[in-house]
């Protein structure tokens, strides 16, 4: 039987998956939101999905709002269940294959603490295995099956190590992997992981979001939602009933500074020291702090696509896993 080998990364402020078939790669992408609807009836636009699942209808991806952006520490609950078999269905749907009729491995990221814990990595990963049964989905109106052969569970902020072992065999490499909801931090020792050093903060853009939010209130006196600061963070200033703020791209670039700062803060009281090592940051938020690394760390990097790092990572990791099978 064929083998296909789908690599996924779902964080709380987007979903990225591969999948690899014939030595074709196909991408999917889009951001995990989900909002429990009834008798929807709106056409579906690209990067979001009309989920059915256990009885239950959901709308999932970009077309739901940041209000619907979830905050909690876990990812055992049905939001990221939903993003993973979405993601494998948009996948099949993509590629062309019926998941029916070959053997499905499949490698997830799960947070530090749990990929050190022995039964919250068991659990997690049952809770996404199925118990090794047929999983049942209804993305837009159309009935899939599918069933994992297998579950690999890999840990977050491992960046494009296994990716590119030829980069980073013979160097010690401290990657910083700013996400959604946390920043994670791990040592390499060449391609080895130094399982101490490994450790999570609470420190992600949706904290950043927090305080520019309340800033905003503070200095403006104008109130933002969930999707303004979306929008304001990348446009990196403030436009309010069409006349563009003074000063707002000040305090929003300060607000950035603050945000990074902690965050070094952070990993200096957990033993960090990033005395002659490789500095790189992946994830989301560091292209959204770009400027302020590359003031804060001139000699550091911010690797190509960083929100696809430990994607790629983990498609190698699957490579070596399944070569013979």
């Amino acid at each position: 039987m064929n083998k296909v080998l789908i690599a996924i990364d779902s964080g709380k402020y987007a979903t990225k998956a591969v999948l690899e078939f014939n030595r074709k790669q196909y991408v999917s992408a889009f951001r995990t939101k989900v909002q429990r609807v009834q008798d929807i009836g709106i056409e579906i636009p690209a990067n979001s999905f009309l989920v059915n699942f256990e009885n239950q209808q959901y709308l999932i991806g970009d077309v739901v709002s940041e209000d619907f952006s979830d905050y909690n520490l876990s990812k055992k609950i049905i939001n990221h269940k939903l993003a993973i078999y979405s993601s494998i269905v948009d996948l099949e749907r993509k590629a062309g294959i019926d998941l029916r009729s070959v053997q499905l491995h499949l490698i997830i990221n799960a947070p530090i603490n749990v990929y050190k814990d022995a039964k919250a990595k068991e659990s997690y990963h049952n809770f996404i295995f199925n118990h090794g049964k047929p999983i049942r989905i209804t993305l837009n109106n159309k009935v899939y099956t599918f069933k994992i052969t297998s579950l690999t569970i890999a840990f977050e902020g491992v960046g494009l190590v296994f990716a590119e072992p030829e980069t980073y065999a013979n160097t010690n490499t401290s990657v910083i992997d700013i996400g959604g909801l946390n920043t994670t931090y791990c040592d390499f020792h060449g391609l080895n992981p130094d399982f101490s050093s490994m450790s999570i903060s609470n420190l992600g853009t949706s904290s950043l979001k927090a305080t520019l939010g309340n800033r905003m209130v503070e200095k403006h006196g104008i109130n933002v939602s969930p999707n303004d600061l979306e929008n304001i963070l990348l446009d990196n200033h403030l436009i309010h009933q069409g006349h563009l703020i003074e000063g707002s791209t000040e305090l929003i670039t300060e607000a950035k500074r603050t945000h990074l700062s902690s965050i070094i803060n952070n990993a200096r009281q957990k033993g960090y020291t990033f005395n002659n090592r490789k500095i790189v940051f992946i994830g989301g938020g560091s292209v959204l702090l770009s400027d302020q690394i590359k003031e804060a760390f001139p000699m550091g990097k911010i690797v190509k696509n960083p929100q696809f790092a430990n994607l790629k990572s983990f498609l190698s990791i699957l490579k070596v896993k399944f070569k013979d099978v």
